[in-house]
């Protein structure tokens, strides 16, 4: 009883000093602080600093001086930030959203009008494809913290090295096994074994494969995975032969069997890059947050797209922020989107070489894009990703009844790299995977069953119009690369 009487007592002190230090605080400043759970990295203490640059700039300060409202940044995962706010708890703002499993969850506000009138439509950006990655159910839920669309980043310091022809802007896998053979067979010439390779680890290049023969994770109404096509199979069989069969690209024991020179946003393979092992690697302009502090960082670049058959694309990727639909500030959070569209933001990403910056109108005929001043040796990397993003840069397909992020595709080319199955087979693997998840979903939520009943019967209705030879309304369409793909084909009945 005496315990008991205790714990009570040392609870009121707590709850009254908690009290006492909230009053504190609001007798401190009277103006209200919204949090953005983008975690506390330097970049984003850099990008809060100036979202209150701006704030002052442009005259959002009371009488005295003092800002209306603060941004406080606060860290969390991608899982931890849904399972707060559908709790009820999570921040004003939240980053690295995919909004395709957080909109339908009912957590994320719709923010379409707003974005249409103050410039934060994606369609007048980046255009539609790249638009997807804000978009659920015809409505904006986000806007771009920064982008990226990766391709081939070259050491051209080494080719010249070796003697060997750097790739051009657009090739094909006959291209790459060509010239990767000439160049690790020059490298490694007179040593013992094979240190240097054509390239670092990419198996992300399997689906841009696979789509430049017009096959997709997902159908186009992303209601079943369709990674059994045979695309796939061809586009695991090709990345395994340039593994195991062409050595010129290295196996995960490969890759980690030298000790890399600190710390990468591309693990392993930017230093391998700087040190000469890897003729290339794949990644976006983003490397030279990495590049630019490594001591062998200058040497010359060049960027060329991932070798594909026919369809020419490439992968678009999007850091994403969003209002939470419970937030009590979203007059202010509405500012802080606002000012991810401005000028002051896009040039902070410009400088920092943080991806794209979210509003291409800041960097198009820009020259400190396009040729940072004394930067030279960077070559095409910065205007070859604006351009490609611009015009071949396609979301990778995401099924609001699929809840995970992961396509399998790195668990198939596992499977087949380990011997445990033939492509044929891990990809049937892969594909059952996902579509057995997607029933497990469908069947748990009940918000999703009427949407997911429709959504199958239209894609009855495509696959009756494909077998026929007949075109197919765009609007029946979900799947982003579709999309693009049936209109660049002249495949759609209406624009």
């Amino acid at each position: 009883m005496k315990i008991k009487h205790t714990f009570l007592v040392v609870a009121l002190l707590l709850a009254l000093a908690s009290a006492a230090t909230w009053y504190t605080l609001q007798e401190r400043s009277a103006h209200p602080q919204i949090v953005w759970t983008a975690g506390l990295s330097p970049d984003r203490v850099e990008q809060v600093e100036a979202f209150h640059g701006w704030l002052r700039a442009n005259g959002y300060v009371d009488k005295d001086g003092e800002l209306l409202f603060t941004v406080r940044l606060e860290t969390t995962d991608n899982q931890s930030a849904l399972i707060q706010a559908v709790s009820g708890m999570a921040g004003d703002l939240i980053d690295h959203v995919p909004v395709k499993r957080f909109a339908p969850m009912g957590v994320l506000e719709e923010i379409t009008g707003f974005a249409r009138e103050n410039g934060l439509d994606p369609a007048a950006g980046y255009g539609e494809a790249a638009g997807d990655l804000l978009m659920y159910g015809g409505k904006q839920y986000a806007y771009f913290c920064n982008l990226a669309t990766r391709g081939l980043l070259l050491n051209l310091d080494l080719f010249e090295k070796y003697g060997v022809e750097p790739p051009p802007e657009e090739w094909t896998p006959a291209d790459f096994e060509r010239i990767g053979r000439e160049f690790v067979r020059k490298a490694n010439a007179g040593r013992p074994r094979q240190e240097v390779f054509f390239s670092g680890a990419m198996p992300q290049a399997i689906l841009p494969l696979a789509r430049s023969l017009g096959a997709d994770v997902f159908n186009e109404t992303l209601t079943a995975a369709t990674l059994t096509d045979p695309a796939f199979v061809r586009a695991l069989e090709t990345y395994y032969g340039w593994v195991y069969r062409h050595h010129l690209i290295p196996t995960a024991a490969e890759a980690t069997s030298t000790e890399s020179e600190g710390t990468s946003v591309n693990s392993e393979a930017t230093p391998q890059l700087a040190a000469g092992r890897y003729g290339m690697i794949l990644t976006g302009r983003y490397v030279n947050m990495d590049l630019r502090r490594f001591r062998n960082g200058r040497f010359r670049l060049a960027f060329v797209q991932l070798p594909e058959w026919e369809y020419k694309n490439l992968v678009t990727t999007s850091r994403n922020t969003a209002i939470y639909k419970g937030s009590k500030h979203k007059e202010q959070a509405r500012l802080f989107l606002k000012f991810l569209a401005a000028k002051e933001y896009n040039d902070l990403i410009i400088r920092s070489s943080d991806g794209l910056p979210p509003n291409p109108e800041w960097a198009e005929d820009n020259p400190e894009f396009r040729t940072p001043p004394g930067r030279e040796f960077e070559g095409d990397l910065h205007d070859n990703e604006l351009k490609w993003t611009l015009s071949i840069g396609i979301p990778e397909s995401q099924s609001p009844y699929y809840p995970l992020g992961d396509n399998k595709l790195s668990y198939a080319f596992a499977k087949v790299e380990s011997k445990l199955a033939s492509p044929e087979e891990a990809l049937k693997q892969a594909e059952e995977a996902i579509n057995y998840s997607i029933r497990s979903t469908v069947e748990g939520t009940a918000s999703l069953q009427e949407e997911y009943r429709a959504a199958c019967e239209r894609q009855r209705q495509i696959d009756r119009r494909k077998a026929a030879g007949e075109k197919i309304p765009a609007g029946w369409i979900r799947n982003p690369f579709y999309r693009k793909f049936y209109r660049d084909r002249g495949m759609l009945a209406d624009h």
